[in-house]
């Protein structure tokens, strides 16, 4: 489903990202650790399209992100990858509802994928262990909470990619176990391929596939 090749990323005159090749099956959950600052991220926005590779190729689903112009990018990414951020990036002036809802409002294929976005959204949260009124303002929620609804907006619209950047970073061990619980039954439930970045070790027996970053990306740091 995705596919690496001869990749890598400059920043100004910096390697940041040199890989020689990785290859993602549909529908695997993949752990990528490694310690803060080698990289992690800069290869997730490359994954997405975010970031371009300076040389080499990213395909995903047979399409050479290289090859999409900036709207292109944008279409792809809203259509088929759903992002749970480390700092969750809610914004704090809109409601729990408004937040979900905009996974699917740049999203014409994710909105054909829900019949009703409400009754979706409170059905994603109930399924999160969530209780909470869906008009209350972002600003308002705790991060256990902001976390469950960060992660109910890359669900909704049943993206076949979930990324996940060091999400459980702000949690105690107890609400990470129960949070990689719960995390790991949605995806199942809508058979999406979860790539989870992460400097902690300690999550690595939940998935399928663990890679160390530092095997991969021949920047040493």
């Amino acid at each position: 489903m995705i596919h690496i090749a001869s990749c890598k990323f400059k920043y100004d005159k910096e390697i940041v990202v040199d890989m020689n090749s990785l290859k993602i099956q549909e529908g695997e959950h993949l752990f990528l650790h490694g310690k803060s600052g080698t990289g992690k991220s800069t290869f997730l926005n490359l994954l997405c399209g975010v970031l371009e590779p300076t040389s080499g190729e990213i395909e995903v689903f047979k399409t050479k992100l290289g090859l999409l112009s900036h709207a292109q990018k944008d279409k792809f990414r809203a259509d088929n990858y759903g992002t749970i951020f480390q700092q969750f990036n809610l914004l704090p002036y809109l409601s729990v509802e408004e937040n979900i809802a905009l996974a699917c409002e740049f999203s014409k294929l994710k909105t054909s994928q829900v019949k009703n976005i409400k009754q979706e959204i409170a059905s994603l949260l109930e399924a999160l262990e969530l209780s909470v009124d869906l008009k209350t303002s972002a600003m308002y929620l705790s991060v256990g909470q902001q976390q469950r609804v960060a992660v109910a907006r890359a669900l909704i619209g049943k993206p076949k990619i979930i990324i996940a950047d060091e999400p459980t970073s702000a949690l105690d061990s107890d609400t990470k176990e129960r949070f990689m619980q719960l995390l790991f039954r949605q995806v199942e439930a809508q058979n999406s391929t979860l790539i989870f970045v992460s400097h902690d070790k300690s999550l690595a027996s939940n998935f399928g596939r663990v890679i160390d970053f530092s095997d991969i990306n021949k920047v040493k740091r």
